[in-house]
Formats: structure tokens, C-alpha cells, sequence
């Protein structure tokens, strides 16, 4: 009997979904939301996201309804606020034209922003220039630790190698590499970085703008491809590099990058100018050690 019943609550489903009435078309004169017993329609709700700036729009991307609800609760909270009289108070005023000197400023310093200009020949150039902070080098790495110092006595560290006999090790593994040794099989021997030798000792693209310590980029980027490095020293063991490939980005994989980076470049030039236009110079210093209470 339940098989019976349970079929029957499916069609009975199915039915409703099958029969469920379509909604007419959105004009802007349709009801889309209530508030406080209030019709918003969807012009209203147009009306609303193009009175805001696009940062703030993307709230309602977010949440349609909590934006919404934001928005009236603010504008209810002005409306009281108006009845009051409040924005006449002399403290209030001082409060408002100072949001209104920073906003302005602020809006002032975007609007400069979005409308720079930089120029293809600029990004041209800035591409050439900076080229090789974009190259990405693919190594495969192996890794030698050692232990010093008081680690070094402490028990369980038997099986760790001192730092002369890791690099001792790590000399002998970069002989074995330059004679033509197979690397993947020396990482699989030799390495004790768990990532990498997962990955037959892959160890990612690696940028000279990566932070990376600047011996590890260093050694990759002074090796040709198929080079191995002599023994990198870090603080608790040796690394063993070798180049697999050498990748510059092209300017079109670049573009937006320079671009902002110019972009920046030139309104912290123009932000830079104004500030050192409007630095306070005192002349008496006795007066800014003054209690301004008194």
C-alpha cells in the first residue's frame, strides 16, 4: 500500500509543477517587492541602483533584498532625522561638512583615477622594461635539511644530518646531476621536501617578483635551461635546483596589469605633487605646544 501512496503524492507533484501558472513580463510599472505595506515597483527599484555609485551597487548583486532593505531602513532613518532638525544643530553641521570634505576628496581622487590616460606606446615601453619580472622559470627541485646547534644533540634527531654532511650530500647529488644523472630519480632518492617529490620534484612556476628568499630566484634565474645549480644554503637545509623552462608573458597576457600599474603609477605621481604643495611648515612652535582648550 505505501508503494500505492508514495506514487500518488509524485504525480500529485509533478501535476502541480506541470500546471504551475507563468508570471506576465516585467514592466517597470510591476510590483516587485512591499515594504511596510508600500508597492515597489520594478522602476522604483531602477530608479534606486542608479542613484547609487557602482561600488555600492554591487551590494545588490550580492543580495537584492538585504540591499533593498538597507537602503529604506537608511532612508527611514533620514526621514526622522529631517523632522528633527538635527542636520541644524552646530555639532551636526561640523560633522557632515567634514564627511563632506573627506567623500568629496576621496570620490575626487576615483574620478582621476578612472579617467588617466595611458598610452600604448607607455605600455609598450613599460613591457620592455619590466619583461623579465613577468618570465616565469618551471624547476624541478631536491631538497637536503640538516639540523644545528642545540637541535642537533636532541633525542631523535640520530637519523638528521649536521649541516656538513647535508651539503657534503647535496655536493655529491649536483655531481651526479651535471654528469647526466636522471634528476627525477635523484628527487626520488635524495629529497626530502613531501610536496615536491610527490611531483617527481616539480616545484611550480616561480616569478622573480615571487616571495621567494632572493638566493632561491637568484640561482634559478642566473641557470639555462636543463642547468642544475650548486647547493642553495637556507636556514634548515639545502636546495638543489635545476631549470626545465623558461616562459616570458606576452604583452597581451600583460596588458591589464601594465595598465593599472601606469595607471597607479601616474595618480600617486599627481597625489604626490599636491601633498608636497600643501605640507604645513611651522613657523613658531611654541604656539602648536599650546593647549588649544585654553
Amino acid at each position: 500500500m505505501k508503494p500505492v501512496l508514495l506514487t500518488f503524492a509524485v504525480t500529485i507533484v509533478l501535476t502541480a509543477q506541470a500546471t504551475k501558472p507563468e508570471l506576465p513580463e516585467l514592466g517597470p510599472d510591476t510590483v516587485v517587492a512591499m515594504v511596510g505595506g508600500r508597492k515597489i515597483t520594478s522602476a522604483d527599484v531602477d530608479k534606486i541602483l542608479m542613484s547609487m555609485p557602482p561600488s555600492v551597487r554591487l551590494n545588490y548583486e550580492k543580495s537584492p533584498q538585504g540591499f533593498l532593505s538597507t537602503y529604506f531602513l537608511l532612508s527611514k532613518l533620514v526621514e526622522e532625522a529631517e523632522k528633527t532638525k538635527i542636520a541644524e544643530q552646530d555639532h551636526i553641521k561640523k560633522v557632515l561638512e567634514y564627511q563632506r570634505t573627506t567623500t568629496l576628496a576621496q570620490l575626487f581622487i576615483e574620478e582621476r583615477s578612472r579617467t588617466t590616460i595611458v598610452s600604448k606606446e607607455e605600455l609598450q615601453r613599460a613591457y620592455e622594461a619590466r619583461k623579465s619580472e613577468f618570465t616565469e622559470a618551471k624547476v624541478k627541485i631536491i631538497y637536503i635539511p640538516f639540523v644545528s646547534g642545540a637541535a642537533a644533540s636532541v633525542a631523535g634527531a640520530a637519523k638528521s644530518m649536521t649541516e656538513p654532511q647535508a651539503l657534503a650530500k647535496a655536493e655529491g647529488v649536483v655531481k651526479k646531476a651535471k654528469a647526466g644523472a636522471d634528476f627525477e630519480k635523484l628527487v626520488e632518492e635524495n629529497s626530502e621536501d613531501p610536496v615536491s617529490k610527490g611531483k617527481k620534484g616539480d616545484f611550480g612556476p616561480v616569478k622573480k617578483a615571487d616571495k621567494l628568499p632572493d638566493a632561491i630566484k637568484m640561482a634559478v634565474f642566473s641557470l639555462k635551461v636543463g642547468e642544475v645549480s650548486d647547493p642553495v644554503r637556507q636556514p634548515n637545509g639545502y636546495y638543489i635546483l635545476k631549470l626545465m623552462e623558461l616562459t616570458a608573458q606576452s604583452y597581451d597576457d600583460l596588458s591589464e596589469t601594465l595598465f593599472r600599474d601606469a595607471r597607479d603609477a601616474k595618480v600617486r605621481e599627481w597625489m604626490d605633487g599636491i601633498s608636497k604643495a600643501t605640507q604645513v611648515k611651522v613657523q613658531r612652535e611654541d604656539f602648536f605646544a599650546r593647549d588649544p582648550k585654553k
